[in-house]
């Protein structure tokens, strides 16, 4: 089909590439059993609590998801101290941006994010027929709230901050973000992705749902793939006030998430024991994995994630290919023009110790070669 049928917008776009499946590693490789560090999914897998409900769930699933997610809305909201009726479940994070830009974003308005950072941002902006105004991170990998600042201008219309940033794990001061927020003229929506939020080490830090109840212009996004497990169901949401918050819903899908996905999560938030395990393992995990790879002379960003942003000192894409050999998947930077960092996973113990392993493989063939 000729391109010339295409909306001119989707010529600019670039396909999401995501980490190498699974199957098709071990199908290439002929390996039996692959490591994927490269997605920052939950190592510990979903709660036995969620994965029992959505078996439940299934023997329903011949009838619609009650659309508008009711029960989940109601338990996020006795969760937060948020009106049930200020949040809007989702296909995924992903999802609840693409409806963010899909509600508010009108050809010619720019739309400004740091870089390197997730590019779902790009994409609905210039899907919409938007100006991506991307705005370098700092030297410590941060946003720059202050090259934000001055950026903003009549046409800007949403600002994307990820925050922790995906891909390197870092967040913004929390003071530096409440001055950020009340500079921010009235005619601009602050979007906080925040699907990793929940890993925040640092005690006290306000998040979007701080923000939210404080009346600041803001939408927060939050997903159940990263700390609950729950990848493959395809689930999130997003929050704001009713002002920013009904727009978004009137562009929702009617049944944006499914009734196997709805049930895991309601469990899932009602195990928090399970959850409290996995941020524990998370965090002793990482000081462990820290340590290891810092022997090897790479130099690891502090994290407040779920994953490692790791500067290997040499090109990642050949050193992941050479893993990857070794059934172990991590994801190179290159995509984001950082061709000597890796995204790395925090793993089981087990993982991780295989991990290392294989790091000292790949290197002392390198230092015999």
């Amino acid at each position: 089909m000729s391109k010339g049928l295409w909306r001119t917008s989707v010529t600019q776009l670039k396909p999401y590439i995501p980490g190498k499946a699974i199957e098709d590693v071990k199908r290439e490789l002929g390996l039996e059993e692959i490591i994927r560090l490269a997605s920052n999914e939950n190592p510990l897998g979903p709660s036995p609590k969620a994965v029992q409900a959505m078996q439940v769930a299934l023997q329903d699933s011949q009838l619609y998801p009650e659309a508008t997610c009711r029960e989940l809305r109601e338990k996020l909201g006795n969760l937060y101290g948020i009106d049930s009726n200020q949040f809007l479940v989702t296909n995924g994070a992903d999802n609840a941006i693409t409806l963010i830009g899909t509600a508010y974003i009108n050809p010619g308005d720019e739309i400004i994010y740091c870089t390197p950072t997730f590019p779902a941002y790009r994409t609905i902006t210039l899907l919409m027929g938007g100006i991506p105004v991307e705005v370098p991170i700092t030297r410590e990998y941060t946003y720059d709230l202050d090259a934000i600042l001055t950026s903003i201008n009549e046409n800007t219309k949403l600002i994307f901050i990820c925050n922790p940033n995906n891909p390197t794990g870092t967040i913004v001061e929390d003071d530096k973000l409440k001055s950020f927020l009340q500079l921010v003229p009235p005619h601009v929506v602050v979007v906080l992705d925040e699907a990793y939020a929940e890993f925040i080490n640092s005690e006290g830090y306000r998040t979007g749902v701080d923000y939210v109840k404080e009346g600041f212009p803001v939408i927060f996004v939050r997903t159940f793939s990263k700390l609950y497990g729950l990848a493959a169901t395809r689930i999130g949401y997003a929050a704001a006030s009713l002002e920013y918050i009904r727009p978004v819903q009137s562009v929702r899908e009617p049944f944006a998430a499914n009734r196997i996905a709805q049930a895991g999560a309601i469990a899932a938030l009602d195990d928090v024991e399970y959850k409290n395990i996995t941020l524990q393992e998370n965090k002793h995990e990482m000081v462990k994995l820290t340590k290891e790879l810092q022997a090897f002379g790479y130099h690891i960003t502090e994290s407040h994630a779920n994953f490692l942003f790791v500067d290997m000192k040499e090109d990642s894409i050949q050193f992941s290919q050479a893993l990857m050999q070794e059934g172990i998947l991590i994801r190179p930077c290159a995509a984001w023009g950082l061709q000597t960092h890796a995204r790395i996973t925090i793993g089981t113990a087990e993982q991780n110790e295989r991990l290392i392993k294989a790091v000292r493989k790949i290197s002392e063939k390198q230092t015999t070669t």
